[in-house]
């Protein structure tokens, strides 16, 4: 299910260790079967907003959008939807699941006035876990890859990522079906300051997800573009993610009603692709 993506989504599936991911998890273990075997998931999936956060030019805020009870968060993202052209960079968008909510932290880098809607994918899938690659430290200017794993016997339905102060998110996506990368770039240039860090981080389930690749799109030097992934009829989405390379920043990552949308710019000196992709599952 696997395809050839930018060499970060490569790079990075040799280089994550994954370790229990280090927020306070109180999750319930699945009924066991009478053959001894874990209980089936039961599906369940609804998508939750959260309120929407103002953010001042210069300004970074931390937003959430949280599950009802009875559900779980396996995916969320938030979009800019004042502007979706705006430099607003991520370098928080992962499951809390003792808050049972998915948390996201904004910076805005553009000139205006912008607004953040963040959103969560719940649901009633008893089997989820999380799982988090340690962090990796990020030197001033320098790009960092890791990816979470699901153990070999689960599979990744969604993920996400945490970043230091001043480091963005220019992938977040599915790697293959145990495994969910993450690429974080450091936009302190300055040779004195302290080094950043990341970590990603995978939410896995016993039941495999139909995984839709979208649109890839070229974009230019300082362009910013989108691209979309759509689920297969009857289906619904449960998490999705972007691939933009080196360079380039994602500004929107978020679930739609069918799939998943991402916006990035392109930072880079020449041109670069950004690939979208979506995780799906019956509503």
């Amino acid at each position: 299910m696997t395809r050839t993506r930018s060499i970060a989504r490569t790079i990075s599936t040799f280089l994550a260790a994954a370790l229990p991911l280090s927020v306070p998890c109180a999750l319930t273990a699945p009924e066991a079967r009478a053959d001894g075997g874990p209980a089936p998931a039961t599906r369940g999936v609804s998508q939750q907003p959260g309120h929407p956060a103002i953010l001042y030019p210069g300004q970074e805020r931390t937003v959430a959008a949280y599950c009802p009870q009875g559900t779980k968060p396996t995916g969320g993202g938030a979009s800019v939807d004042s502007d979706l052209r705006s430099a607003v960079y991520f370098r928080k968008s992962l499951p809390d699941p003792a808050g049972n909510r998915w948390v996201l932290q904004a910076y805005n880098a553009s000139p205006d006035v912008q607004t953040v809607h963040p959103k969560v994918i719940c649901s009633t899938d008893s089997t989820l876990s999380y799982e988090a690659a340690k962090e990796t430290g990020i030197e001033p200017g320098e790009t960092g890859y890791t990816a979470a794993n699901c153990s070999n016997t689960r599979f990744v339905v969604g993920g996400g990522f945490e970043g230091g102060d001043r480091t963005f998110v220019s992938v977040s996506a599915f790697n293959n079906i145990r495994s969910w990368t993450v690429s974080m770039k450091y936009t302190d240039y300055s040779p004195d300051a302290p080094a950043s860090f990341q970590r990603s981080v995978a939410v896995c389930s016993d039941t495999q997800p139909t995984v839709s690749f979208g649109t890839t799109v070229e974009l230019a030097p300082g362009e910013v573009g989108n691209a979309t992934a759509e689920c297969p009829a009857g289906l619904v989405p449960i998490s999705g993610g972007g691939d933009g390379g080196l360079d380039v920043l994602l500004t929107t990552s978020a679930p739609t009603a069918t799939g998943w949308t991402v916006w990035a710019k392109n930072g880079a000196f020449d041109r670069r692709k950004l690939f979208t992709d979506v995780l799906c599952a019956a509503p």
